[in-house]
């Protein structure tokens, strides 16, 4: 064959090139499909007469809370099986009580079954359309494949007719119009193999988002195989058409609250205030507490309370005793961990009406848990703290309340008083620079404050926030109100008179000036407290401490002035002491601090809990 003949041949090659025969791709094989979960053994508590009941009274503690749920059966002659159903699937079982009004309780028992098995018709139509959406786009990505083969091929074809071209254009031996109609063939091959790979892609695109819901969905009601619901049998036996009131109390996991006040004061009347407190209650247990009356404890609800007991203090006993306590895991632990399992799908299945969309309940639940732990780790920390000074208490909030079960924080009102006050002006010049009004008052509303965060209120008006520690009924106490910026103070180490020598025992000469000056044109009465270092070490040594005044440090070094300035007037009053002790314990003490993360910075009016090598290395840094 000559080389002139070769032209003509091409597009007869070209379309056997792009010649695919017409037989269906082969059949991909099938995919093995996940066995459905194996039902759970649950005893069968249908013929049980379902009791319609409600919730009546919540009790909060700072990890659970205690539920009673009221119902009402008409008893017979003969055992009668009657059941609490649809109840969370973390119900604690050791915590389940019954009370009936009439008639005798003859056998209480918890079954659990799950939501839902892979022999419901919701799960057969679900995995049905999830099947078929699924072969829909098997289908779409085999049509996808074969065009990008077939893109391949015309790819490859266009390469070998640049490759000809080339050639035949060194031996001179080209024609236009053989060449013309290749290049046409391969561009209107192109053309048509985007157009159909577009519009695959388009139908690809169209099945997806259904196909991703069908998964979800999926996902959900194989969720709902795991998701536990508990039902409570009890039989009752009784005179037969006796209605009796029947009380089911048990506790559940999910549930926390915390204390917050208000401070009210007006200045028409500066001489009382009021102080009202609040409870914040915060749940996701998996019901909705609707008019139910809600109370509020801070007593531990997994330990005992008991009499204290003193046992022999023995010395020089050379006997040792050992005691072992040894507890069951409680119930509880067993709820906890259902809950936590199984919460978010729960309270998605049962809170439709509280949430909109799959994103939105999934973000909007997810925070509300996240401030849920968060509220319950502090409070749980505080109501320790009250229980280790032997103080508990209960509140009751006023009248019914509602609480969803979304996590939705509700506040509701379990205190008010009104008190006598007497203002006063304090000032620490070392810690702030801003002298605090206060309010001092005595707790004559008969139950304690517990710990928590003050809104502060004058005339109506929203000042700040404050913090409040437990005051005991009788018990006296000061608020945060406003800055007395009527008082201008400042504090400077006086230079002339400090010094420091660096040995292996360094000695530190230290005197501070303190000047408070009231701006004002009426007289001010203030108390102004400063304070010299207390050596907690053996090894440091403080002396030589001299005071304005003839003012005397208290027990912790805490020195306290009672002034009254008149107005203009500008009072200075010196502090001084001197302080010995080995060099390396702030070596030491620097070295630690770098070790440790860096702390928060402290509101500038929380107390300094300081060690005293700390205050030494910030005095060093004046030097």
């Amino acid at each position: 064959m000559t080389r002139a003949a070769i032209p003509v041949l091409v597009p007869w090659l070209l379309a056997a090139c792009l010649w695919q025969p017409a037989v269906s791709p082969p059949p991909r094989s099938p995919r093995a499909k996940t066995p459905a979960p194996a039902a759970a053994e649950v005893a069968e508590a249908s013929s049980a007469t379902s009791l319609a009941s409600k919730v009546t009274e919540v009790t909060v503690y700072s990890d659970r809370a205690r539920v009673t749920r009221r119902a009402t059966a008409k008893l017979a002659a003969d055992p009668t099986v009657y059941a609490f159903r649809k109840l969370p699937g973390w119900v604690d079982d050791g915590s389940i009580r019954v009370a009936a009004s009439a008639g005798r309780i003859v056998d209480v028992r918890v079954e659990r079954d799950f939501l839902a098995r892979a022999s419901d018709r919701t799960w057969q139509k679900a995995k049905e359309a999830n099947e078929a959406l699924k072969r829909q786009l098997e289908a779409i990505d085999d049509e996808l494949g074969i065009l990008a083969a077939q893109k391949q091929q015309i790819e490859a074809i266009k390469a070998f007719s640049l490759e000809k071209i080339s050639k035949d254009a060194m031996l001179g031996n080209i024609k236009v119009a053989t060449y013309g109609e290749v290049l046409t063939f391969i561009g209107n091959a192109l053309r048509a193999n985007a157009t159909a790979r577009r519009e695959v892609q388009r139908r690809r695109d169209l099945i997806a988002p259904s196909f991703s819901a069908s998964e979800r969905r999926l996902v959900d009601l194989q969720s709902l195989m795991k998701l536990e619901e508990t039902t409570v049998l009890v039989t009752l036996q009784g005179a037969g058409g006796t209605t009796s009131t029947v009380d089911l109390t048990y506790m559940l996991p999910g549930a926390t609250w915390e204390p917050m006040h208000d401070l009210r004061v007006s200045t028409s009347d500066g001489k009382t205030a009021e102080v009202i407190s609040f409870a914040v209650v915060t749940q996701t247990s998996g019901e909705d507490w609707q008019d139910a009356r809600i109370l509020f404890s801070t007593q531990s609800s997994s330990q005992s309370v008991r009499i204290p007991e003193l046992e022999a203090l023995t010395l020089g006993d050379t006997h040792t005793t050992t005691r072992t306590q040894t507890t069951k895991i409680s119930s509880f632990l067993r709820a906890q961990t259902a809950f936590q399992q199984q919460n978010r799908l729960w309270n998605k299945v049962h809170q439709k009406s509280h949430h909109r969309g799959q994103a939105d309940f999934d973000q909007v639940y997810k925070s509300k848990v996240e401030s849920l732990q968060v509220v319950q780790s502090k409070t749980v920390q505080i109501f320790e703290s009250l229980q280790k000074r032997g103080t508990t208490a209960q509140f009751k909030a006023a009248g019914l309340a509602s609480v969803r079960g979304d996590g939705h924080p509700v506040r509701m009102l379990i205190g008010h008083g009104s008190f006598a006050t007497e203002q006063k002006i304090f000032a620490a010049p070392e810690q702030t620079l801003n002298a605090a009004r206060t309010l001092e008052m005595m707790n004559g509303s008969g139950q304690p404050f517990l710990p928590g965060k003050v809104a502060l209120y004058q005339d109506g008006a929203f000042l700040g926030m404050t913090e409040l520690d437990f005051v005991a009924a009788g018990e006296r106490f000061s608020l945060f109100l406003a800055v007395a910026d009527h008082l201008k103070l400042s504090r400077r180490l006086d230079r002339k008179h400090s010094s420091l020598v660096r040995k292996k025992r360094s000695k530190m000469q230290v005197a501070f000036i303190v000047t408070v000056e009231n701006l004002s044109n009426q007289e001010t009465a203030l108390t102004l407290a400063d304070r010299i270092p207390v050596s907690e070490n053996k090894e440091i040594k403080v002396d030589e401490v001299k005071l304005s005044g003839g003012a005397k440090p208290d027990s912790r070094g805490i020195v306290r002035w009672n002034l009254s300035l008149k107005p203009k007037e500008k009072r200075e009053l010196r502090i001084a002491y001197q302080v010995e002790y080995p060099s390396e314990l702030i070596l030491e003490t620097r070295r630690k601090q770098a070790a440790q993360p860096a702390a928060p910075s402290p509101s500038p009016y929380a107390p300094s809990r300081r060690r005293v090598e700390e205050q030494l290395m910030d005095l060093e840094s004046h030097f």
